[in-house]
């Protein structure tokens, strides 16, 4: 019977990967696909149970299969492999916060046009055994055209993945915010980059020593010297080419630090904890500050790994305001100031991604009037 049972889960687990590839050449998409390794103790079956909710709507429930007896796969669709990586980061960190336990076997890759449902499970499966054999690296990843693991030399491979595709994005922070702009290679020879950029981009690299480059088919971040600029022909040329496993750019939740005052309440079950004003939020964490005298309703109350709320309202592009109430897990308390992660649904997400999205687009305005006076040391005295 259990031979049957198995037997059947492999078929409907080969259903369901055959018909998101096909969906993917279909709509010329893609998905990352995740394996994870949990050992399944059935006289702590409910700690299971709500992992498993917790990751199903953590990743705004994509498909969960189990593989055998204890390892598992997740789809995310549309995600390229960044965004996946930053996905498992966050949520394994916030698994750590709310069950006291890490995920430490997980493989990541994402699908090409030409995979099957044997070449895109090699692939995940080697990256899944690797972690497991590996002493210290809970996550592997990689895609079809770049094995960072294999090949130990990423350069050689570069040049194959740009003339293939040729965009990037690159990127910069200012004042804590990524700067994104899509770019072309239009030159690869010997660990040198040569790309087409934007005019009115150029005074604001000339202040810049490096950049970050993201391509889809490659999981690291590249983090790459501005060697030179040509004003008149729009060319950056980059290169001292170093990958990076994690960068500041590499975020699934960009923190804001509101303009306005935003009230916020803190509550365990009906009762108020404490009440205070929001100091930095993002799609996965928020922080603020409460008074001192209330800062008895926190401590020693044992409320770490508790389950608890917080409600606050945030300004939409109609200039109205909505209110949110999401389940709340306590991070850090230091002085006064707290610190809980949050886990948004997708209409919750929705709200904070757009008031996000409209503090940014104010930095960004910034910057732009920034770039566009005169720096005082290049101004003409009269």
């Amino acid at each position: 019977m259990i031979r049957k049972k198995s037997k059947i889960n492999n078929y409907l687990n080969r259903g369901i990967i055959e018909a998101n590839l096909d969906f993917a050449k279909e709509k010329n998409s893609i998905f990352s696909i995740i394996k994870f390794n949990y050992a399944i103790d059935l006289d702590d079956a409910y700690t299971f149970k709500d992992l498993i909710a917790f990751i199903h709507k953590f990743t705004d429930f994509s498909p969960i299969l189990q593989e055998d007896e204890n390892s598992f796969i997740i789809f995310l669709k549309d995600a390229k492999i960044h965004q996946a990586k930053a996905i498992v980061n966050k949520m394994n960190h916030k698994i750590y916060n709310m069950f006291d336990f890490e995920i430490k076997n997980i493989g990541i890759t994402v699908s090409s046009t030409n995979d099957t449902y044997k070449k895109i499970i090699d692939r995940v499966d080697k990256y899944f055994v690797m972690s497991k054999l590996s002493s210290n690296k809970k996550v592997f990843y990689g895609t079809v055209d770049f094995d960072y693991y294999d090949t130990m030399q990423p350069l050689k491979v570069l040049k194959n993945i740009f003339s293939k595709n040729s965009n990037i994005s690159i990127n910069n922070i200012y004042k804590g915010i990524p700067i994104t702009e899509k770019a072309k290679v239009n030159g690869f020879n010997g660990g040198i980059i040569q790309v087409n950029i934007k005019a009115d981009r150029i005074p604001f690299y000339k202040n810049e020593k490096f950049t970050f480059i993201q391509h889809d088919s490659i999981p690291d971040i590249i983090k790459a010297d501005i060697l030179k600029i040509d004003k008149h022909k729009f060319i950056m040329v980059l290169g001292n080419l170093q990958f990076l496993q994690s960068s500041p750019i590499e975020r699934s939740d960009i923190r804001i630090e509101p303009k306005k005052k935003i009230h916020t309440l803190l509550a365990y079950g009906h009762k108020k904890l404490v009440e205070g004003f929001i100091t930095n939020i993002s799609e996965g964490s928020i922080s603020f500050e409460i008074p001192i005298n209330q800062m008895d309703n926190m401590v020693g109350k044992n409320l770490f790994h508790k389950e608890l709320t917080i409600k606050f309202q945030l300004a939409n592009s109609k200039k109205t305001l909505s209110v949110l109430k999401l389940k709340a897990y306590i991070f850090s308390i230091v002085n006064n100031l707290v610190v809980v992660n949050i886990s948004p649904g997708t209409e919750e997400k929705t709200k904070i991604r757009e008031y996000v999205s409209t503090q940014q687009n104010e930095l960004l305005s910034a910057l732009k009037q920034e770039l566009l006076l005169p720096h005082p040391n290049t101004m003409k005295i009269k």
